[in-house]
């Protein structure tokens, strides 16, 4: 099985008192994650929140983050975005609409048929889509 990262998840090495269990999974799991550049964002716009040294520091580790996933950053483009209008489509019919950016996130997993890693269940847990909770296990 092949994992979708979600912000929550991808973050957990940066953080002071990240997740350790999260952590060793993603070590584990490492050659089988995929994020999507949706994420890649909301990290970005993460690091720009920080001042200081704490910005320098976070700037540093997504920059690594990014050599470390080099082929595994999916985009979203033509083809998500085909996947996305139908999924949105057929949520706003069963009134299960999704926030925007989670909607693309959802979108880049299941054209590329992969379980998205959150701790934000809740927020994915719409039909066709598989999710993992690694702050659970």
């Amino acid at each position: 099985m092949n994992w979708l990262l979600d912000a929550d998840v991808l973050s957990q090495p940066a953080k002071s008192r990240g997740d350790r269990a999260v952590i060793a999974w993603l070590e584990r799991e490492k050659d089988r994650c995929f994020t999507s550049s949706v994420v890649i964002a909301q990290l970005a716009y993460w690091v720009r929140s920080k001042q200081g040294r704490k910005r320098a520091e976070l700037q540093s580790w997504l920059s690594r983050l990014l050599d470390a996933m080099e082929g595994r950053v999916l985009s979203f483009n033509t083809t998500v975005a085909h996947v996305w209008a139908e999924q949105q489509f057929a949520l706003e019919n069963i009134g299960q609409r999704m926030p925007v950016e989670d909607g693309y996130i959802a979108a880049t997993a299941r054209r590329h048929n992969l379980t998205i890693v959150t701790g934000n269940e809740r927020d994915f847990k719409r039909p066709g889509l598989k999710t993992f909770n690694p702050f659970k296990s």
